[in-house]
């Protein structure tokens, strides 16, 4: 730990949430758990509650915080609302002695990954993501593709200021969590340049059989899936024979990839339109892996997952995310209306997420992600 602003993954032990967030504390406890995780640190509440005291951000949100009428939640205010915070956090710079921590750290990953300007994912990891009663995921902005120690800083400034994004502030109010804000942590993980990405549930989705694991993913980044950009392949393996049972491949004409002007839309090549995103060995792997995960945390799991061209089989697999699953239908009906309906609850759900991610990028540009 430098100066308790950064922590890399394999430092963070038993450290609490309360110090890095429950994403960083997430992903370090899978890599402690033996599970293929990205190289990464964490930014620390010590850094964010520095920058806010040193700069002066906490004085005058508060101020401006106390000027609202308790009652104003027309949509329009509340927009209004996040603007004027956004703008007063986003303006400010790290501190000399901060600033000069994190690039260390980041120049210390390029030079393990022995490249310059390695991109990488700087993602929210807010303390309350986590919390029985309330969950902030998806709330927080996030962003992809970042390049360069200038690029970084300014991300991560960008990531603490979304606490106060209208949907944030809105929910907040609902949860009568106060409306201040807390202290955030900063998830820095690099990016693999996935060949492809994906879901994956450690128990059915919709049917919640425990005995099945399904596999969603398409050629390159996994946010064409998220997006709604193509209908995803999908996989089931029996958990206990780790047999691939069925798989559906769709024709899928995009593809998501990064570059150097940030998330770039691409066509999938005619010959892999078609073409199963995974081999049958890779299906597996990822579901041994959704076993072990949640066998680990004692409840079915939805996790991330990405396929790096450029290693064997299996070093090429990573995980990047898991979380529990939230919402698992009890039905026990395995036939076609139930495999019509999975389809049919993909489909909206990924409509939904593109108006979102839609709406959101109009803010953010290139490379940003929720």
């Amino acid at each position: 730990m430098k100066d308790n602003f950064v922590v890399w993954f394999h430092e963070i032990g038993e450290i609490s949430v309360d110090r890095v967030g429950g994403k960083s504390a997430k992903l370090a406890e899978m890599r402690h758990a033996g599970l293929p995780v990205p190289n990464g640190f964490a930014i620390t509440t010590d850094a964010y509650n520095r920058f806010v005291k040193e700069t002066g951000t906490a004085a005058r949100v508060n101020r401006y915080m106390e000027s609202i009428p308790p009652d104003r939640n027309d949509i329009s205010d509340l927009q209004e609302e996040s603007r004027v915070i956004r703008d007063i956090i986003d303006s400010q710079t790290l501190p000399d002695v901060m600033r000069r921590y994190i690039i260390s750290c980041y120049e210390e990953l390029c030079r393990a990954a022995g490249a310059e300007n390695v991109p990488v994912a700087v993602r929210s990891s807010g303390l309350s993501e986590d919390l029985k009663d309330s969950s902030f995921a998806g709330q927080y902005d996030s962003f992809l593709n970042v390049r360069g120690p200038e690029d970084l800083v300014e991300k991560i400034v960008q990531c603490w200021s979304s606490q106060f994004t209208t949907r944030a502030i809105t929910y907040r109010r609902k949860m009568n969590i106060p409306a201040e804000g807390s202290a955030m942590g900063v998830t820095v993980l690099q990016m693999i340049h996935a060949r492809s990405a994906g879901v994956g549930f450690s128990v059915h989705p919709l049917t919640g059989d425990p005995s099945k694991v399904v596999l969603e993913g398409s050629w390159g980044l996994g946010e064409s899936i998220v997006q709604g950009l193509v209908a995803p392949d999908r996989f089931v393996i029996e958990k206990e024979s780790m047999t691939l049972i069925k798989k559906s491949i769709s024709d899928k004409e995009k593809l998501l990839d990064y570059g150097p002007s940030g998330i770039e839309e691409k066509s999938v090549p005619a010959d892999k339109r078609k073409a199963a995103c995974l081999s049958d060995m890779e299906a597996i792997k990822l579901a041994e892996y959704a076993v072990q995960l949640e066998t680990h945390y004692g409840a079915p799991q939805d996790m991330e997952w990405a396929v790096d061209p450029d290693l064997p089989f299996p070093a090429n697999i990573f995980l990047v995310q898991t979380r529990p699953v939230t919402v698992v239908s009890r039905k026990k009906n395995e036939g076609e209306k139930a495999d019509y309906l999975v389809d049919l609850m993909v489909q909206m759900v990924q409509q939904v997420r593109k108006t979102a991610i839609d709406s959101s990028k109009r803010r953010a540009g290139p490379g940003k992600a929720t």
